[in-house]
């Protein structure tokens, strides 16, 4: 069982809130890891700025997880903005809000190379949440030590049996139900994790 991870999963993904709307991008690429190439097994890459051909910086990003699950994902657009820098692209979705009839939130995808954050927007309200940060690259690592690139034993090492499989899919599940419920989704391809997710649950 994970050893640090705080309750934090996003319900709305999982069975709650129906996500069934238009969706817009203002820049359109393939999904990271999308191509089904698998990362090698490869020390992690320290960084101090984002390059080009790199996401934002390895410590910016250790600890935006950190504080995530500290603060049961509570993170705007513009803080994860100012943390992560300008995103290659913003993806925007309209959602019927699940409790307010006829209202419509916003969710926007912030993409960065090997990064991928999910921010949900309460129209006429200045409450937003971090739904779901998704990694694909070797360069990030979880603060149980999980990168992108390791076998799939060395994860079961370090965390322990998941709580279920999703063998269909690749993915092995790391949910704890009190006080909040709460997920990390590492999917694996050929024996090695090619994406690790955080899913951040919020009422």
């Amino acid at each position: 069982m994970l050893r640090t991870l705080r309750p934090i999963l996003v319900g709305l993904l999982v069975g709650g809130m129906s996500l069934s709307a238009c969706s817009s991008a203002e820049t359109t690429r393939p999904r990271p890891g999308s191509s089904g190439v698998i990362p090698p097994e490869a020390p992690t890459v320290e960084s101090s700025a984002p390059t080009e051909d790199m996401g934002p910086p390895t410590d910016v990003v250790s600890r935006l997880i950190q504080e995530a699950l500290e603060s049961d994902g509570s993170f705007s657009y513009e803080a994860l903005v100012n943390r992560l820098g300008t995103p290659e692209s913003v993806e925007t979705e309209s959602v019927a809000n699940q409790y307010v009839q006829g209202q419509v939130d916003t969710l926007r995808t912030l993409v960065y190379t090997g990064i991928e954050a999910l921010v949900y927007d309460v129209t006429n309200d200045t409450k937003s949440f971090l739904v779901r940060l998704s990694i694909f690259s070797t360069q990030y690592t979880t603060p149980e030590g999980i990168r992108v690139g390791l076998g799939e034993d060395r994860v079961v090492d370090e965390l322990g049996p998941p709580t279920r499989r999703n063998a269909s899919q690749g993915k092995m599940i790391y949910q704890e139900s009190t006080p909040t419920p709460t997920s990390m989704v590492v999917r694996v391809q050929d024996g090695r994790v090619v994406q690790i997710d955080w899913e951040f649950y919020f009422t």
